[in-house]
């Protein structure tokens, strides 16, 4: 049995996720396939358009087999930790090679870059360690020294690489498989697939394969849900594309602004403490967070008041969400080592996969939680804490959700995995 892993958000998913499916497929000839994605809140730092479970049917309904929550800690964590995470996941359910989406196919660079980065030469630390004294922020740091480290290497080149999102995170996936392999004896490897269409960030529609960014950005702005279908029809698969004009209907999309009196609520009663030990908040942000509270009016405007030049806007959105979720800086230390993937949670199913399931139940060196309800008796105390971790993040999102639309929406007990017949 060949199995092959993506690791996803989904934040909704559109017919660039299908290709990456179709694509995984027959260029690994895996049996079947198992996605690692995120729950009710994405990398980014904030929550997901569509809740988890809808997300991932509409996964299952375009190639997915299996589909498994990767924890909050790790799904809202820095690219590093997302990575590491997902191969870890997907490693402990069997997958045998990680596919990938990537922007520049350049074997010879990528493997030349993640020999810089795990190696972990002296060297290249006191370059990065180099250009950070010299006022510039960490991933700017980080690639003046690879363009140091890698000096016969085109400059440039590198540069083109790492300016994209997905190049990056396709980086580091192939370090976390190459620290995997270093300590496994079944080896993982990595397929990067092209990405094909619209840019990460690009808004526009005129194309088969539009962004993620681009649906999102129709799907809260459009004037009357109905608009939606034309708008995206054949850009985005028939079943996500009724889930975001059913959503729209109701009033059930999830923006980060509808967590704005949460987050204040939260920032407010730990104003006096201080938010130093959650996770990617450094003392001068945390300081500058304290200072600038009384300015509060929303969270997107906050965390736009709150960027700077050495802190971008998507860390201010993971830390603010961090702070939100109760995600610290020792949730972090557990992520590392190759040990943070304590239980995998299934979140859909194809009937027909019932092999592949199987398998996954019998060879995990981690427990499997189908029913939310078994989880305390079957996650030893350190996975639980991790688990409840999930529960809170995703009863906070239900719970603000159903405040929106004025009804009262399924919780994690009474939600059952996803099964395609």
């Amino acid at each position: 049995m060949k199995t092959a892993g993506i690791i996803a958000e989904y934040n909704p998913f559109h017919n660039g996720h299908r290709y990456q499916m179709e694509q995984a497929r027959e260029l690994t000839n895996a049996d079947y396939m198992i996605t690692a994605m995120s729950g009710d809140f994405v990398q980014r730092g904030l929550p997901a358009i569509l809740d988890k479970h809808t997300r991932a049917k509409a996964a299952l309904l375009s190639g997915s087999d299996l589909v498994i929550e990767l924890p909050v800690t790790a799904a809202c964590a820095s690219a590093e930790y997302f990575a590491v995470s997902g191969v870890e996941l997907l490693g402990k359910a069997g997958a045998d090679i990680i596919c990938y989406g990537c922007e520049t196919q350049n074997e010879e660079l990528m493997a030349a870059l993640v020999f810089a980065l795990t190696e972990e030469s002296d060297c290249f630390f006191h370059m990065v360690s180099d250009a950070l004294k010299k006022g510039c922020s960490y991933p700017q740091a980080r690639q003046e020294a690879l363009c140091e480290f890698l000096y016969t290497w085109d400059r440039e080149e590198i540069a083109d690489f790492l300016s994209s999102p997905n190049n990056i995170l396709a980086l580091e996936y192939e370090k976390a498989i190459a620290v995997w392999n270093k300590t496994h004896s079944r080896k993982l490897c990595g397929c990067a697939i092209p990405r094909v269409g619209a840019g990460y960030y690009s808004t526009d529609v005129h194309t088969e394969f539009i962004s993620a960014t681009a649906v999102r950005q129709r799907a809260f702005n459009v004037r009357a849900p109905f608009l939606l279908y034309p708008m995206l029809f054949r850009r985005v698969p028939y079943s996500s594309l009724m889930s975001l004009v059913n959503a729209r209907r109701r009033g059930q999309l999830a923006d980060m602004d509808a967590f704005s009196a949460v987050l204040y609520e939260r920032l407010l009663s730990l104003q006096e403490s201080g938010y130093e030990k959650f996770a990617d908040c450094t003392p001068a942000l945390s300081a500058k967070i304290r200072n600038e509270l009384w300015q509060y009016l929303g969270f997107r405007s906050f965390a736009a008041l709150l960027k700077s030049r050495d802190v971008t806007y998507t860390r201010v959105c993971r830390v603010l969400l961090h702070i939100l979720l109760g995600i610290t800086k020792d949730d972090y230390k557990r992520l590392q080592g190759g040990n943070g993937i304590l239980y995998l949670r299934i979140l859909g199913f194809k009937k027909e996969a019932s092999p592949l399931l199987s398998a996954v139940s019998k060879k995990a060196p981690v427990p499997l939680v189908t029913k939310v309800a078994d989880a305390s008796k079957i996650l030893h105390p350190n996975a639980l804490q991790l688990f409840e971790k999930d529960l809170y993040a995703a009863s906070l999102y239900r719970g603000v959700i159903s405040l929106q639309c004025n009804e009262v929406l399924p919780n994690e007990y009474t939600t059952s995995p996803v099964i395609i017949p």
